[in-house]
């Protein structure tokens, strides 16, 4: 007993010197904390370590007003003039942003002083000006092409629901001609359902975190001290909380493998999405394939699209904006071959939807999918549509859908129609 005793005790010293070395560690070195981990800490010390490592904090946002019932933890701006930094490394990315003075991604010169816009852009963060500069995103390009005054209002982690809003606070008031809304593949569909979960009193519709089986006594462990001042003070309690949730949500994915390659023309064959981030992307597929979730959760942003246009008199025009995946399709293999099939359907599946619901509503309707991967069969992996590590358009990408934009702005009949605009 004796000896049983002594190593229980020699164990605890032996932890509790590791959680100390850890924790002098983690706060000499806060760069260490991976990023994925950073989101689970105490809001205090994620705020500290946030200023320290020059990163986004609440502190440097603001919360507009929403009144459709959604989350409203969705609506956060950057405060006006913040300076955004963009921390990934891959060649091409744009490391500094500046918003302008709603927070949102324009360049000095398109100041929203200006009485009117012809054109608002919605979407999220294919439209913001994700490592890229302001200039350089689809909607300041489409300004550039056609000489219609543009003003984006695109924010990363938004849905149509969203977009709407922001239309209703910034876009409405300018008059605009056209109203260009940018539905992102890969994750609107999942914004959608979170919106209608928020609406039905469903806790601000995020991730959960469910416990995987294997993990359920350190869960356990991480459910007792939630809370506690130790969860509150301790930069290595916070990490290693972060890394069983981590593991445990992981584990409850199916190991879900959202990595893939792209050939190009010329041969080079590249990873994408080497992290495997965004793997709910593929969870909201699967629900869509298998019928647990359906395209209905569109209609009601569709519905109030049109009526906004009806009763504010400017042309509707919905983009369809694919992933990286469906813009390489004949030139990537993924790791998971299910995975790859799950994904093709549910492009399919989104893409004949708003398809068919421009007929039956009348919004002007661009699938900008055929544009994009017509380019991407033929440029070489030098000149990418999409970066490899954050899967968002590059330089090139934005201004293959600007053009898109700017051919179909510039039809007869939406030409016409656009002229008509009271």
């Amino acid at each position: 007993m004796k000896r049983l005793l002594r190593g229980i005790s020699l164990t605890i010293l032996w932890l509790l010197i590791v959680a100390i070395c850890l924790e002098v560690g983690l706060r000499l070195l806060p760069q260490a904390v991976p990023l994925g981990f950073l989101s689970r800490f105490d809001p205090g010390i994620r705020s500290e370590i946030a200023a320290r490592r020059d990163l986004t904090r609440s502190a440097d946002t603001v919360l507009l007003p929403r009144n459709d019932g959604g989350p409203p933890a969705r609506m956060w701006l950057y405060k006006p003039g913040f300076v955004v930094t963009t921390h990934d490394q891959e060649e091409g990315v744009v490391e500094q942003v500046q918003m302008d003075q709603n927070g949102l991604c324009n360049s000095p010169a398109d100041l929203y002083e200006a009485s009117r816009f012809d054109v608002i852009a919605l979407g999220d963060s294919f439209t913001w000006c994700t490592a890229v500069k302001a200039e350089e995103a689809w909607p300041a390009r489409l300004q550039a092409l056609s000489g219609l005054s543009t003003y984006n209002t695109g924010m990363s982690g938004r849905g149509l629901y969203e977009y709407l809003q922001i239309l209703e606070h910034f876009g409405l008031p300018k008059r605009p001609d056209v109203v260009v809304m940018a539905v992102y593949e890969g994750n609107d569909f999942r914004d959608a359902h979170r919106f209608h979960r928020a609406r039905a009193g469903d806790e601000e519709a995020g991730e959960q975190f469910v416990c995987a089986f294997s993990f359920k006594a350190l869960c356990r462990v991480h459910e007792i001290l939630d809370g506690t001042f130790l969860r509150r003070s301790s930069y290595a309690y916070n990490l290693v909380s972060g890394a069983v949730h981590a593991l445990s949500y992981s584990a409850t994915k199916d190991e879900i493998d959202f990595r893939y390659e792209v050939r190009f023309s010329d041969g080079v064959t590249l990873e994408f999405n080497s992290e495997n981030g965004d793997r709910d992307e593929v969870q909201y597929a699967r629900w869509l394939v298998e019928g647990q979730l359906d395209t209905g959760l569109f209609d009601e942003a569709l519905e109030k699209l049109m009526a906004l246009s009806a009763q504010h008199g400017f042309l509707p025009v919905v983009v369809y904006v694919p992933s990286a995946y469906t813009a390489y399709e004949d030139q990537s293999s993924f790791e998971d071959p299910a995975v790859e099939a799950v994904l093709r359907a549910y492009s399919g599946t989104l893409r004949d939807y708003f398809a068919a619901h421009a007929g039956r509503l009348g919004y002007v309707y661009l699938d900008a999918t055929p544009a994009i991967q017509k380019e991407s069969q033929v440029l070489p992996s030098r000149d990418r549509l999409y970066f490899r590590s954050n899967v968002h358009l590059t330089q090139q990408g934005h201004e293959v859908v600007a053009r898109a934009v700017f051919d179909a702005l510039s039809r007869p009949e939406n030409a016409r129609a656009r002229d008509q605009v009271p």
